[in-house]
């Protein structure tokens, strides 16, 4: 019996052309895992995010705030796709708050705001922020720029975080805010008034009853401002401003020189008076 073996050789030629390509492929991809693992274990850090988190937080609540900052900071530059980078940054945030380095805090809150407006601590964020510029707001003599970017900043809280835990206390540096920029135009107002300036003093003091009516410095504006018609002998319009004084404040701190200055206006143009 004659066995042909015509298409032996054929098949064996057609599957060694085959190997080399198979093995060319094979080495191509096992290179290609190598450079993977290789680039994967020159990424990794010595310890991972949520670890650097807990060992920051461990430093915050110690008061070792420079340590905290050194971590966070790591944390933020090598997991910035981390699922607790929002806190990571907020306590970055407080680390510079509680340093007092409040520009930098006041940065580090806004970027919690910008970058994770859905975060359960952007709320926190807008109060601390607030906070940072209050802690750099001067004398009320001087320029109030960071008295009226914390007076923002905290009204934002109080519209956009009703009912937030920390809503008692923004409420009161706002108050605050309000008492320093009211304050500011009291002064000028009575250092007008004092330079015989009684139109211009007219003018700040009324800035004080529109813009700040429910801070300390209303009263002694109201008053002021009667004064202030009284010297320029404008008789109706202080008699009108004193009235509205005692009608406001009956028992208040001027109540009694009110009734006096009151006494002292003509009750018709042109007749004596002895304010």
């Amino acid at each position: 019996m004659t066995i042909s073996l015509s298409s032996s050789p054929r098949r064996r030629q057609r599957r060694l052309g085959k190997m080399p390509a198979l093995v060319l492929v094979l080495t191509i991809l096992g290179l290609l895992l190598l450079i993977a693992g290789c680039a994967k274990q020159k990424r990794r850090e010595p310890m991972g995010a949520v670890e650097a988190w807990h060992k920051a937080r461990g430093y915050f609540d110690r008061e070792r705030y420079y340590r905290a900052r050194e971590i966070l900071n790591d944390v933020v530059l090598n997991y910035p796709g981390a699922l607790i980078i929002d806190s990571v940054q907020f306590y970055l945030a407080r680390t510079g708050f509680e340093l007092e380095d409040y520009i930098t805090a006041a940065d580090e809150f806004k970027r919690v705001v910008d970058q994770y407006p859905y975060s359960a601590l952007a709320g926190d964020a807008v109060y601390w922020q607030g906070r940072s510029y209050f802690a750099q707001s001067p004398s009320y003599q001087l320029d109030q720029e960071y008295t009226n970017k914390a007076l923002q900043s905290l009204q934002r809280f109080m519209e956009d975080y009703p009912g937030h835990a920390l809503t008692d206390s923004a409420y009161r540096y706002l108050a605050l805010c309000r008492e320093k920029l009211a304050r500011k135009e009291y002064t000028a107002a009575s250092l007008y008034y004092d330079l015989g300036e009684y139109a211009s003093a007219i003018l700040y003091a009324d800035l004080v009853l529109s813009d700040y009516y429910d801070t300390p410095l209303a009263e002694p504006a109201q008053f002021l401002k009667a004064r202030a018609f009284v010297a320029l002998r404008e008789w109706p319009r202080a008699r009108a401003e004193v009235e509205t004084y005692l009608q406001k404040y009956p028992k208040g701190r001027f109540a009694v020189r009110a009734r006096q200055l009151q006494n002292g206006i003509p009750s018709a143009p042109g007749s004596a008076s002895s304010p």
